[in-house]
């Protein structure tokens, strides 16, 4: 599949990572998505395609600062793009959908910090030598189709998440911006926390009360002698999407290859 351009999609792939549209505390290292006729689906946890594992499943460290991204910056972003993403993150910390509307500030792009960013992380060796001493369901129809047919596994292995986004707007070449910070608090909602140094400063910070997953690292799975092994995915070619509220079955979005994440449930990727 080819790697998407959406920009919606892949202004973190300059950080190494792929993003989650719609940011959730539901996606998890260890996690797999198959991709089929461009059709991604969540496919369910590592285990459930070992019939007879070795040991325990590999470790999964939370909360690790993560040095990669904290303070890093995304690609610009034209102001219409940004604002949906914002508009996500602000959703996602459980304010209200900024929706298309920029009637906040006069900036024609924006730029995405990431501050007190931590890592998710099982480490890809652990997972390479699990899985060469585990027992695969050869029978899976899951293994069938997406490793042994026609098809690619991913398996998430990091993840990135926090509750602290700061935005700052431009108007073009490092001019910045205006930005009515009450009107853009109020617009968010009272559970998002909206800070500027003043009332029409160009950078924002939003904070919410939980860490959010708003990206991710994978690696393909294939098999090689009959053992399943693992291979780098590149950075931006794997995006989630990802929605609030009950689970709900898989769909494909055909414009940009993304599918519909419930509450952890139904997860996709596009390369």
């Amino acid at each position: 599949m080819g790697i998407c351009s959406d920009q919606s999609v892949t202004f973190l792939k300059n950080l190494g990572y792929n993003v989650v549209r719609h940011p959730n505390a539901a996606i998890k290292p260890l996690d797999l998505i198959g991709v089929q006729n461009k059709q991604p689906l969540y496919l369910g946890p590592l285990n459930l395609l070992i019939t007879n594992p070795p040991g325990p499943l590999p470790a999964i460290t939370a909360n690790i600062v993560a040095a990669d991204i904290n303070g890093q910056s995304s690609s610009t972003l034209k102001i219409g793009v940004g604002v949906t993403i914002l508009g996500n993150l602000i959703g996602a910390m459980g304010g209200s959908n900024l929706g298309a509307s920029a009637d906040f500030t006069n900036a024609r792009q924006i730029t995405f910090a990431y501050n007190d960013v931590l890592n998710d992380q099982a480490v890809p060796l652990e997972i390479g030598n699990y899985l060469r001493n585990a027992d695969v369901d050869g029978g899976n129809k899951i293994l069938q189709q997406y490793v042994l047919g026609n098809g690619n596994l991913y398996l998430i292995t990091k993840t990135a998440k926090s509750r602290k986004f700061t935005v700052h707007f431009e108007r073009s070449n490092g001019v910045d911006a205006s930005v009515t910070v009450p009107v853009l608090s109020g617009v968010a909602g009272g559970n998002v926390s909206v800070a500027a140094s003043g009332a029409s400063s160009s950078t924002v910070s939003f904070t919410g009360t939980q860490d959010l997953i708003f990206a991710f690292q994978c690696f393909q799975v294939g098999v090689k002698d009959g053992v399943l092994t693992l291979v780098a995915a590149p950075a931006g070619a794997t995006p989630l999407a990802v929605e609030e509220g009950i689970r709900v079955t898989p769909e494909l979005l055909p414009s940009d290859g993304l599918i519909e994440l419930g509450d952890g449930t139904a997860v996709g990727a596009a390369g």
